[in-house]
């Protein structure tokens, strides 16, 4: 049986690796950076973020269905723009750069979100 004290020892070791971890991540001069880019279902997801994860500098991308938010994080060379355009090339439009024509009609059917498909 734990007892309290061992339990609180836990915790704050628990802790205490977390914020070590937070700085290093902090200390490495990785950035974040947002904005919009349109799909509606699981596959705009997935090409969302692999085309993204292919851009030098991206470490990681998590694109939001609901709200089309794309989150990279990234080095210092990571650059927002390329990452829009990528994304563009691959049919995807963003705040940043208009959808390719011929890439946006590559897309599945149920991935082109300007014929007014409903997010699944």
């Amino acid at each position: 049986i734990l007892n309290i004290k061992s339990i609180l020892l836990f915790v704050l070791l628990l802790t205490g690796l977390s914020v070590s971890a937070q700085s290093k991540a902090a200390k490495s001069g990785d950035q974040t950076v947002s904005f919009k880019v349109s799909g509606v279902c699981g596959e705009c997801k997935s090409r969302i973020e692999s085309t993204a994860l292919d851009v030098k500098g991206v470490k990681k991308a998590e694109w939001d269905i609901q709200s089309d938010m794309l989150v990279l994080v990234g080095s210092a060379k990571m650059d927002k723009q390329k990452v829009a355009d990528a994304l563009a090339k691959a049919g995807h439009k963003s705040e940043l750069s208009a959808a390719d024509p011929n890439g946006y009609a590559k897309l599945p059917a149920c991935c082109q979100y300007d014929a007014g498909k409903e997010k699944h």
